[in-house]
């Protein structure tokens, strides 16, 4: 009963469209209409600008916390934890009122394992920083940084009976973003391509 509690309650977190609202309030656009079509922060930030995008990422972040902190509340344990975080990103990328839309709900991740284990997120953020330094490509680096979430996550706990466990919510965690981007394509890359098409044109003319 308190598997299913938490799910729908993480999951009604997460479906709230945030980078949606933010961008219709700020620039009165449907932000599915632009680049990949999905409502992720990076996309406000990228079609919308800083101000939404500030908005829209503090949102998301305060998503995770109050997931974390009502797991602890309500429950107190790890896997309550994972639980409703897992439930919110899967909530964040397929919103019901968005009529199944969404974004990819990697803040909301991230946030939440802030609360839950500090001492990872660093870890995982050098997964993305370091090969981002030594390659220059994103989306190479961005795919690290959320293998790493799991492998990160298993070898952690790796002393404990449910190490295997860690591993998974890490990787339910990170399987929405890959979903989407195979879907739709990551926002960044499309955008680089975009201009790059753009700027082609201009010189054409």
């Amino acid at each position: 009963m308190n598997f299913v509690l938490l799910a729908l309650i993480g999951y009604f977190i997460g479906s709230i469209p945030c980078s949606y609202l933010s961008m219709r309030i700020f620039t009165g656009i449907d932000i599915r209409t632009l680049g990949t079509g999905s409502a992720t922060v990076t996309a406000v930030l990228m079609h919308g600008g800083r101000r939404p995008a500030t908005v829209a990422l503090l949102a998301e972040i305060a998503k995770g916390a109050l997931c974390v902190l009502l797991a602890n509340w309500l429950v107190g344990e790890d896997w309550a934890v994972l639980t409703i975080l897992v439930a919110a990103v899967f909530g964040c990328s397929w919103s019901i009122w968005l009529r199944g839309n969404g974004g990819q709900g990697l803040t909301i991740a991230v946030s939440g394992l802030v609360l839950f284990n500090i001492v990872l997120v660093p870890i995982i953020a050098g997964c993305y920083l370091l090969p981002l330094a030594a390659t220059k490509q994103h989306l190479l680096s961005n795919r690290l940084f959320r293998i790493s979430i799991p492998v990160v996550m298993g070898l952690w706990y790796i002393s404990s009976d449910y190490a295997w466990g860690y591993a998974l919510a890490g990787a339910l965690l990170v399987l929405p973003s890959f979903i989407k981007q195979w879907l739709v394509g990551d926002e960044v890359v499309e955008a680089r391509r975009a201009d790059g098409v753009e700027r082609s044109g201009a010189g054409a003319l």
